[in-house]
């Protein structure tokens, strides 16, 4: 279970979902996005997790209670892992930085010493803004061609989004996270990008306080951007040699 995955927006759902309301999403999704029938593996295996956790009294109520986008979240949970984690510097420090390092690439650990002075600039992947994210030229063309090479005829080719059936918003009336509000996905990769879907950028920050006495120090929201889940972002962690 990963409590910084927000499996309700998965499933397009609110977090005051009933049983019933998230077995149909899931039964909805699950069909457009199965291998068999042609959906991504990946996507599929995500929407197969959410509706697992969330399906499940035992671990949604878990879930509910330490996610922040739990319908009964509870910071007191956060307090704990974040002791937990600094009690297990003590002895494992070695496992846990391999555990920074996971997690699709999402999480950057970057070393400092005792001359850090809270100013920090480092490389991050970030959406990439000409296609908004989704790895697509959403104003490519289709071109039909004949055996000469001659253009026959020209075809828009923008593909409505699965997610928000071509609306461009979610259940909650916000920008869809799949296809970045524009209710389309062309058939071409970005050009910026090249269907990457994020660029490797330049972040600075300042003002930077590392708490006295501890070995590590995690900014929340501040590694990569995934590249396969939309919304999800990796931490900083800044951890001392």
């Amino acid at each position: 279970m990963d409590f910084s995955e927000n499996y309700y927006y998965i499933l397009g759902l609110s977090n005051k979902a009933s049983a019933k309301e998230i077995k149909k999403s899931y039964y909805k999704l699950s069909f457009k996005h199965h291998p068999d029938k042609g959906g991504d593996s990946d996507k599929f295996k995500i929407i197969s997790e959410a509706y697992n956790i969330l399906i499940d009294e035992k671990s949604k109520l878990e879930y509910d209670n330490r996610s922040r986008w739990g319908k009964s979240y509870d910071e007191k949970y956060e307090f704990l892992d974040y002791e937990f984690n600094n009690i297990s510097n003590m002895w494992d420090d070695d496992i846990k930085l391999k555990d920074f390092k996971k997690k699709e690439g999402l999480n950057i650990v970057v070393y400092i010493d005792d001359n850090f002075n809270g100013t920090l600039e480092y490389e991050r992947l970030v959406i990439c803004k000409k296609c908004n994210g989704n790895g697509k030229d959403s104003k490519s063309k289709i071109e039909i061609k004949d055996s000469e090479g001659n253009v026959l005829k020209i075809y828009d080719s923008d593909g409505g989004c699965d997610f928000c059936e071509g609306s461009g918003k979610d259940f909650t009336g916000n920008d869809c996270q799949f296809c970045f509000g524009q209710g389309k996905i062309g058939s071409k990769f970005c050009k910026s990008c090249n269907g990457e879907r994020r660029i490797l950028g330049k972040q600075k920050l300042s003002g930077i306080i590392f708490p006295q006495g501890e070995k590590d120090f995690k900014i929340e929201f501040m590694g990569n951007f995934s590249k396969d889940i939309p919304g999800k972002v990796g931490h900083l962690w800044l951890v001392k040699k």
